[in-house]
């Protein structure tokens, strides 16, 4: 008779000689299943008397979803790199559902029951995500990380060198003649924001100035009006800087703000310098230099590299650094006009 007992993975893998992991696939629905492993966990999973009904009818569906999981939708900075994956996915006949949710002890199990339910062929997450949790969905269906990434967790990612980016960024600033650089970042959780922070601190030490803590404004989420009230109250400090870096461009025109409100000139009085690329940094008066990232191509080679996954192709690069580009404007243009 047919029960509804927990299933024991190890019972079934002594019986039909399948590894856990690939167990833990076929009843979590996975793609990533030759058909005839996916039968013989089936077959023994009848003998012992588990009710396979709910996995033979998911197993039927048509499994053309992939997931693109973001941490929030107000970030502008994820527009283009979900038309880049949406781009990929279409082109290669796959729907994609983007998922703003985090994804931490408290939401894995709920975000790992959504997979499910939709039967999604593969997940992309740009999201701040603990080693054993990223593991536990790799564990489930195939994945990409984009952006974000845990480097050591052998799973492909596509992302930028953060460190590398920050770095050219505030030596440029250095090479304007800028000594007294604050900086303002994103939440330490990040792994963008760690490197940013690493490649500013790398940058004052290459140039022999001294880091000053009261100068680096640490802030828990990509909030403009956050970020203007903390660069206002350095602006307004005895130890006033002289150029800004910030590492998003969210921040960078949060700076411009804090400055006018100092009455102080952008560039004249202050540099600034931000990250992203965005279009609000070009739609700002005065432009903003900024770090560019090629955001519609690293959607758009996750996008590829998981399907590539799905099909179970071998990915003969499953590691993808992006190149960068600082793009100068008018926050450290010297010579341009006398902007207020």
């Amino acid at each position: 008779m047919k029960h509804h007992k927990k299933i024991t993975y190890s019972e079934i893998s002594d019986l039909c000689g399948i590894s856990i992991a690939t167990i833990s696939r076929v009843i979590n629905n996975s793609s990533n299943v030759r058909e005839e492993t996916r039968n013989a966990v089936i077959e023994s999973m009848k003998t012992l008397g588990y009710d396979t009904s709910t996995i033979e009818a998911l197993s039927l569906k048509s499994n053309d979803l992939i997931i693109f999981n973001i941490p929030s939708l107000d970030n502008p900075f994820y527009s283009l790199i979900i038309k880049g994956a949406k781009a990929a996915a279409q082109r290669n006949g796959y729907n994609m559902l983007v998922n703003e949710d985090p994804l931490d002890d408290k939401s894995i199990d709920a975000f790992s029951d959504l997979l499910k339910k939709t039967n999604a062929a593969g997940l992309i997450t740009t999201n701040c995500i603990s080693r054993a949790n990223l593991l536990k969905l790799n564990a489930t269906l195939p994945l990409v990380q984009c952006c974000e990434c845990i480097p050591t967790a052998n799973i492909p990612f596509v992302t930028i060198d953060d460190v590398a980016a920050a770095r050219n960024a505030v030596s440029y600033l250095i090479s304007l003649g800028k000594r007294r650089i604050a900086f303002i970042n994103g939440p330490l959780e990040y792994k963008y924001a760690q490197d940013r922070l690493k490649g500013y601190l790398q940058a004052l030490d290459a140039a022999h100035i001294e880091k000053d803590s009261d100068s680096i404004i640490q802030l828990q989420e990509i909030n403009y009006d956050m970020a203007v009230s903390a660069a206002f109250q350095v602006l307004n400090s005895e130890k006033r800087p002289d150029a800004f870096f910030a590492s998003s461009d969210v921040y960078a025109a949060a700076a411009i703000k804090a400055a006018r409100r100092s009455s102080l000139r952008v560039p004249q009085d202050i540099a600034i310098v931000g990250f992203d690329n965005i279009e609000l940094s070009s739609m700002c008066t005065p432009s903003i230099t900024t770090v560019n990232q090629p955001k519609f191509q690293l959607g758009l080679l996750s996008c590829e590299m998981l399907i590539k996954r799905i099909s179970q192709e071998q990915i003969p690069i499953s590691n993808m650094y992006m190149d960068t580009e600082l793009i100068v404007r008018e926050t450290t243009q010297s010579s341009m006009a006398d902007f207020r």
